[in-house]
């Protein structure tokens, strides 16, 4: 999906969601985002995460190396401002298997509730 002015908010702000869901364990809730970005409210960010999650094909971990590739190309964009310190080996690969297990917990969920979700009954926080 190409990143447009009409588009990249919405995926920005889904893509974060998303995101610290999946490396934190106490992740804040859809209605916490639409307190801080007031510009979707609840019901759009449950649609955004939804439509986010089935584009990225509920693909939510990341690699070690791929990791470490987006860290030094951003930390080589401005070198002495850059105050992310990169993470050991031993925090990515826990990080990296939380979020393997989500994703795995999410592919069977996004499976067994099919149903609920085209009714409309799916929870305000996808991921739990």
């Amino acid at each position: 999906m190409p990143i447009l002015p009409t588009n990249w908010r919405p995926l920005v702000v889904t893509s974060l969601l998303v995101a610290q869901k999946m490396s934190d364990d106490r992740f804040l809730s859809n209605a916490d985002f639409a307190e801080m970005y007031p510009f979707f409210d609840v019901k759009e960010l449950n649609v955004l995460e939804m439509k986010f999650l089935e584009l990225i094909q509920y693909n939510t971990h990341i690699k070690f190396g791929i990791y470490t590739k987006y860290y030094l190309e951003l930390k080589s964009l401005v070198p002495e401002k850059f105050l992310l310190k990169p993470l050991d080996v031993f925090t990515m690969k826990k990080l990296e298997n939380q979020s393997l297990n989500k994703e795995k917990s999410l592919k069977v969920w996004s499976r067994t509730s099919a149903n609920d979700r085209s009714e409309g009954m799916y929870s305000q926080n996808v991921i739990s």
